[in-house]
């Protein structure tokens, strides 16, 4: 073992001791140092290993589940380190988990870019709209983990990529999981309600971001949610947006089932 080999084993010892060492996604303790070349961890304070993070950089692509009104893109499908990851925010509330999610929207933002569905973020106007959530639930994870992590994601894009919830989920409304996707809608129609506040704000944004001495367009608006099994949230979500007179533009989603 050469001199730089021992002292990184010795901090990333000596940091294990401070922070929290296991992948947020398979559980494998990760070392600052590996075979002489640095994990991919560290950028989430050595809580991500080097294979889940290849795995989460995989294309984005777009899904067709069985309801939707407008494109949905998922970074990847419902297992491995997608579904780790989904369970590291939701269940698990891993704090690494925020960040890493935020990469990940990041790139499904530049991906959708590359399409043309909204303009490149450097230089455009997007706005994440997170998917409606009950009140109940985010309380309980200290804040609703999908607005958190848009807005790590939109720290990359300053004063153009925004991040606006708009709407929330009354405490009654069932959990969606075993429903199916007449279920879901009704759920959804049934229960979700609007910030009349925000809503006002985001179609002032869009006025005055489409007036022709701006020169910016119109922004384009992207629904993040952390799955999709059948479409019917997002759809349904959408539907309710335009019934105010928004327009939503696509769907980002970390996972597809």
């Amino acid at each position: 073992m050469d001199l730089g080999e021992y002292w990184g084993e010795y901090l990333s010892a000596a940091m294990g001791l401070l922070w929290r060492g296991d992948c947020i996604c398979c559980g494998r303790v990760v070392g600052f140092y590996d075979g002489g070349e640095t994990l991919a961890g560290t950028a989430v304070r050595n809580q991500l290993c080097q294979r889940c993070g290849m795995d989460l950089q995989v294309p984005w692509r777009r899904v067709s589940p069985p309801v939707s009104v407008v494109p949905v893109f998922a970074a990847g499908y419902y297992g491995g380190a997608h579904r780790a990851l989904v369970l590291a925010l939701k269940e698990h509330l891993r704090p690494a988990a925020i960040s890493v999610a935020g990469r990940v929207v990041e790139s499904g933002i530049v991906h959708v870019a590359g399409l043309g569905l909204v303009p490149d973020p450097r230089w455009g106007c997007v706005v994440l709209l997170p998917a409606p959530c009950r009140r109940h639930s985010a309380a309980q994870r200290g804040g609703d983990v999908v607005t958190r992590m848009c807005e790590s994601a939109a720290r990359r894009w300053p004063g153009h990529v925004h991040v606006m919830p708009v709407a929330y989920m009354e405490d009654e409304a069932r959990d969606s999981v075993g429903l199916g996707r007449t279920e879901r809608r009704a759920n959804v129609a049934a229960h979700v309600r609007v910030y009349a506040a925000s809503v006002k704000r985001l179609r002032a944004m869009v006025r005055a971001a489409s007036h022709p001495d701006e020169g910016k367009g119109a922004p384009k608006l992207l629904i993040v949610d952390d799955v999709c099994t059948t479409g019917a949230t997002s759809a349904q979500f959408a539907m309710v947006l335009r019934a105010h007179g928004i327009a939503v533009d696509g769907v980002l989603v970390l996972a597809a089932a």
